[in-house]
């Protein structure tokens, strides 16, 4: 695989760590980190220490407050989350010490290398949740939600499973639709663009990014998307 498709756009870490979050990094976090390597699959079904009875993926969890609240509500079900950035992943995994969560797995690469190592139909869930939106049309292309990564969002997806989206960037919101748009097998079955009326109601707690955009006079759009 050439090195260019494993390319992080951005800053891997932005500010740093505590002591007590760079120890976490030291003593769990090798206990729910899935490394992917070339040519390799990553199997759900045999990532997780014990079985569960199905799995969802998150690809961006920023700070894994979305990922922590959803895998404390589901202990059956197996999280899989992929986050490129140090200090996302640092405060996931303080999350997870702090309520002992036990169903999550953690990949800390490029989200293409995780969906192009997974099998077909093998999760029921994907959230894709406030992605960078990379403004710019010159950097369009890095954006998460393309032509390209909707085929392998479809593949890794299982019939009937459910594509979660979420920004608060209109451009975007109209980005994600227009890309989804010719795709037959994806039905849009709930699309809402008000923080206050239209968030979905089974939703966790708005994360800090969501409630900063809101602050800031930011609404956003909830997509969600059925697989056929």
């Amino acid at each position: 695989m050439q090195q260019e498709y494993r390319k992080i756009w951005g800053r891997k870490q932005n500010r740093p760590l505590k002591e007590y979050q760079k120890n976490l990094l030291e003593t769990l976090l090798p206990q729910l980190q899935i490394s992917l390597k070339p040519e390799t699959k990553v199997d759900p079904t045999i990532i997780f220490p014990l079985s569960k009875e199905d799995y969802h993926l998150e690809i961006g969890f920023g700070g894994g407050e979305h990922l922590a609240a959803r895998a404390l509500q589901a202990p059956e079900i197996g999280f899989i989350g992929c986050e490129p950035f140090v200090n996302g992943v640092a405060s996931l995994v303080k999350h997870i010490d702090a309520h002992t969560i036990e169903n999550v797995c953690i990949v800390i690469d490029d989200a293409r290398l995780l969906l192009a190592a997974l099998p077909d139909q093998c999760v029921s869930r994907i959230y894709i949740l406030f992605p960078d939106p990379w403004h710019k049309k010159r950097h369009n292309k890095r954006r998460i939600i393309s032509s390209e990564t909707i085929s392998d969002l479809s593949r890794v997806l299982k019939s009937g499973g459910s594509l979660y989206l979420a920004t608060d960037i209109i451009d975007y919101a109209d980005w994600m639709q227009k890309t989804l748009k010719p795709r037959g097998e994806f039905t849009l079955e709930m699309n809402g663009r008000d923080t206050l009326t239209d968030r979905p109601t089974d939703w966790p707690s708005p994360t800090k990014y969501e409630q900063k955009g809101t602050k800031a006079g930011r609404n956003s759009s909830y997509m969600i998307y059925r697989k056929k």
